[in-house]
């Protein structure tokens, strides 16, 4: 096959799995999410004063475009790091905001991870190199999130983890519950496939998608199983400034990423540094229930669940909608929009490649 023709193919399994109905549907249900937040505040009854801003918010408001810069920041090192190779500061853009757009809108299912190995090895990255990046890339991620419970236990008081404003504080519990048991059986096949038994990792998968309701779920998911061994190959001889370069870029991502919450509130409401580290557990409660909202990136509960878990630290009536607006643009429809404008952009750049080849 020439590299043409297989440009070709990838554009082609690129553009199939986007369809316009994959932005405007998360959008709606955001719009919804949104109208059901003022319809709750406005239940209460319009306050006579405007929102008020608090001292020096500008302060704050300047910390919440720095920490959305650091968490794009530390995402694109983290790519540096893993590839190996001196990609430039567009690239590392790009293959950024390309794979957060894939996420927004994709289910986990769908494929997002193979979408993110196109868009690197499009950057010149080989297949092989680019696969080990995602699928550790991913494993960094689910390390983070399953080893951050146990921290925040030992700083924060429990009790305070799951008092909500809203009727569902048990359902929160078990939803959390739910989550983080399933990334826990996750991070533990990834952590046998990549760094024990590849081969005991093939088996477990090939087992468990013999089960009827799976079966059709096989052939991806055994894929899938040896490209986790192809990736254990690729970092058994990573040196121990890999892993440190590697740790540090995902926790700045994710502390960054939850730290935008915290300053959008503090716009508006200054917080004591109990109620920060509060708040800042609290997000982290909402990213693992998230995860299991039929809905893509969550959009429509993420914004009602953001009120029910942060209200008490919202004082100012009718600021809620505008904090958690702040807050979803920074963290999901930021992506939505930078995806929509990039995306054609890199399928028209491979086509202009494709005819390059082609008049050779």
């Amino acid at each position: 096959m020439s590299k043409a023709t297989k440009i070709q193919k990838e554009n082609r399994s690129v553009a199939s799995r986007f369809k316009p109905s994959m932005v405007i549907w998360p959008i709606l249900f955001g719009l919804i999410g949104v109208g059901y937040m003022l319809w709750r505040e406005m239940h209460h009854g319009i306050p006579d004063e405007p929102i008020a801003l608090a001292d020096h918010w500008w302060v704050f408001a300047i910390l919440v475009l720095l920490c959305t810069l650091m968490k794009d920041f530390s995402g694109m090192y983290r790519l540096r790091v893993m590839s190996g190779a001196p990609l430039t500061f567009r690239q590392l853009f790009r293959i950024r905001m390309l794979y957060e757009f894939t996420s927004a809108v994709t289910p986990s299912a769908a494929g997002g991870s193979s979408l993110e190995v196109l868009f690197i090895h499009r950057e010149g990255i080989k297949i092989s190199r680019a696969t080990s990046m995602t699928i550790l890339a991913l494993f960094m991620d689910e390390i983070f999130m399953i080893a951050l419970f146990p921290i925040l236990l030992l700083i924060v008081p429990y009790a305070g983890l799951f008092t909500s404003n809203g009727f569902f504080q048990y359902g929160y519990l078990w939803a959390f519950l739910i989550g983080y048991a399933m990334k826990f059986v996750w991070v533990t096949l990834l952590f046998i496939g990549l760094f024990c038994k590849p081969s005991v990792f093939i088996n477990i998968i090939g087992l468990v998608f013999k089960i009827k309701y799976l079966r059709r779920f096989r052939f991806r998911a055994l894929r899938t199983a040896v490209e986790m061994r192809q990736c254990a190959q690729e970092i058994k001889h990573e040196c121990i400034g890999f892993w440190v370069k590697l740790c540090l870029s995902t926790i700045g991502i994710w502390v960054f990423r939850f730290l935008i919450a915290n300053m959008a509130i503090m716009i508006f409401n200054p917080l004591s540094a109990s109620d920060n580290l509060m708040c800042f557990a609290r997000q982290y409660i909402l990213g693992i229930v998230t995860m299991i909202v039929p809905t893509p990136g969550g959009s429509g509960f993420a914004e009602v669940m953001f009120d029910d878990f942060l209200a008490e630290y919202i004082t100012v009536q009718m600021s809620a909608v505008l904090i958690a607006s702040i807050w979803r643009i920074l963290t999901y429809y930021y992506y939505l929009f930078a995806g929509v404008i990039i995306l054609p952009q890199w399928l028209g750049k491979s086509k202009l490649m494709k005819k390059k080849h082609a008049s050779k």
